[in-house]
């Protein structure tokens, strides 16, 4: 197949999936992963789709977002457009957006409806019972696996570190259990809502505990990476059942009613519903009319067997039968009811906050809202919180890398570990002559190499596809038999108790070999590392003898870090 057609196969294999891997697709095109890789970073290059750790995404619909900056996210246009805003909708993103978004809108008196998840100062939520919807998950999934004879329910527990996403998992947890049922939960591990995250971390936890049985998934983009990362392990559907919490479009639906799926129930919390009342609500607040404190969204548990009673699928794909919606379901409010609106006092723009743009749930919530809005003659506003978040982050590593790459001298031998800064490290590093990097990550390597002036050593070892990282024995032995005066350490985990913690084992084992081997170990880290542990530890913290940061970590954990005897550089 030529290159051509190849890519633009590639392409709409990622616009029908969602998300695809490159293991996937070079299965698919059946060429070498390499090719693959080199496929997407073209692809990438000419806007056609977004490359991500270990695989692609399709592109935001361009009419539906500003075109994104470098610039910082307290002054990029996302963020100044929500002074133009009448009202804004919107999900909890994370601390530093969202204390950046409460003081934006407060100050020019601009009313939030919260969405999913409670934001400080809203007039309202429109969300789900978290809890009450996981533990009904919960008593179905019990209810199924003793109609299959399972005795022994083995759970790993996909959640995520958000309060309304932890009550669904410590609801599904207490469904289950109700009865007296013995369900042992293997690993609870926060997935970060992530589609590559999910599917590593589904693959590592049914590596070594190949007992589990039982998926939870906090919501679809969660579920679809443990589906697929059982399917590439090709794990028995007889043998596995997964539930996702949240289904709400095509992708997961029509997983849920393959033939032999592992897709077993699925939480619909219908975005249509949720949708009306959302712009309901942001007229109301709009207006300053009275308000409820909560609207609490009805949910269903679908199955293969009972979803054609709610939906039915046509050429545009599947849609609400709404007559059984209005008969089934406990909605909190009449819906279309304009009555008590002034009608020539409508907001002129609403705008939209989302907060992961990949999630089905908000692909699809964003189109039902465009609809609604559009009825209204209301101009609904696009911005994604997600990108325009990483985007932030991303120039911040970008700062940090070249802080790293001034502490480099002529004549010394350093490390550079994978992790999401060392690609940015290695480019920094192309100018500096006479020096000798060791590195085991493939990014860094590849961007170094034929470099004139840079001794480049690679450590060998096996390859972990999602990090591109060389890890194992190999990896190890080899750094034992080398010595650096610098060691740029980089981990997913900093507190001040638990010290520098990663996800998975095989890549903490060659960081602690690093350590050994380096005379000074320098910590590159921006703030979104700090504060969280996430696994297995590494090291204390007083192993590290520098950390280079970004200004965005607040100055109190700043002073706890230095009183540790850790020297801060600010990037």
């Amino acid at each position: 197949m030529k290159s051509t057609q190849r890519q633009k196969n590639i392409i709409d294999l990622i616009n029908q999936s969602g998300f695809i891997t490159v293991k996937r697709l070079s299965q698919l095109c059946d060429v070498s992963e390499m090719t693959i890789r080199r496929d997407l970073e073209k692809l990438a290059h000419q806007k056609l789709i977004k490359r991500t750790y270990g695989g692609a995404t399709p592109l935001l619909d361009q009419n539906d977002t500003d075109e994104q900056t470098n610039l910082p996210l307290a002054q990029s246009k996302e963020m100044l457009s929500l002074e133009k805003m009448d009202v804004i909708i919107a999900s909890s993103v994370n601390p530093y957006f969202d204390n950046l978004l409460v003081n934006r809108t407060t100050k020019k008196g601009i009313p939030i409806i919260a969405e999913s998840i409670e934001l400080p100062n809203q007039k309202t939520i429109v969300a789900v019972d978290n809890y009450q919807a996981g533990y009904d998950l919960g008593v179905w999934a019990r209810e199924y696996l003793d109609k299959k004879d399972v005795k022994n329910i083995f759970l790993l527990d996909l959640t995520f570190h958000q309060p309304n996403t932890l009550e669904r998992s410590r609801g599904f947890t207490d469904g289950i259990k109700c009865f007296g049922t013995v369900c042992e939960t293997v690993l609870s591990i926060n997935a970060g809502s992530r589609y590559s995250s999910a599917y590593q971390i589904a693959q590592d936890a049914l590596t070594v505990y190949p007992q589990i049985n039982l998926i939870f998934a906090i919501n679809d983009i969660t579920a679809l990476g443990a589906i697929n990362a059982c399917r590439d392990m090709g794990i028995d559907p007889e043998q596995m059942t997964i539930i996702t919490f949240g289904l709400e479009g095509d992708t997961l639906i029509n997983e849920l009613m393959a033939p032999n799926s592992y897709c077993k129930a699925g939480l619909a919390m219908f975005p249509e519903i949720s949708s009306q009342l959302c712009i309901q609500e942001a007229i109301a607040a709009y207006q300053h009319l009275p308000q409820q404190k909560r609207n609490v969204i009805p949910h269903t548990i679908l199955t293969a067997e009972n979803l054609s009673e709610y939906y039915s699928k046509t050429e545009d794909g599947w849609k609400l039968k709404w007559e059984t919606a209005f008969k089934n379901l406990n909605i909190p409010k009449p819906l279309g009811n304009q009555s008590g609106f002034q009608e020539n006092n409508l907001p002129m723009q609403i705008g939209l906050i989302i907060p992961f743009s990949e999630h089905e749930w908000y692909k699809n919530l964003t189109r039902f809202l465009k609809e609604q809005a559009r009825q209204q003659k209301i101009v609904l506003q696009i911005i994604d919180a997600d990108q325009s978040v990483h985007d932030e982050v991303e120039l911040r590593r970008k700062h940090i890398a070249r802080k790293a790459a001034s502490n480099v001298k002529s004549g010394e031998v350093i490390i550079i570990d994978s992790g999401p800064i060392s690609r940015y490290l290695a480019e920094a590093l192309k100018g500096k002559k006479g020096i000798t990097v060791i590195t085991n990550s493939i990014e860094a390597f590849e961007t170094l190499n034929r470099t004139q002036g840079i001794v480049l050593i690679l450590t060998g070892g096996a390859v972990r596809s999602s990090t591109q990282a060389l890890v194992g024995p190999t990896a190890e032995l080899a750094l034992k038999e080398l010595r650096a005066d610098k060691l740029f350490l980089m981990v997913s985990g900093i507190t001040l108790g638990f010290g520098l913690s990663h996800h998975t084992i095989s890549e903490v084992t060659i960081k602690q070999a690093m350590i050994n081997s380096a005379r000074e170990v320098i910590l590159v880290a921006d703030h979104t590392a700090f504060m969280a542990d996430v696994g297995i530890q590494v090291a204390p913290l007083e192993t590290v003898n520098r950390l280079i940061v970004d200004d965005a970590l607040p100055p109190s954990t700043r002073l706890n870090l230095s009183k540790s005897g850790i020297q801060i550089v600010i990037a």
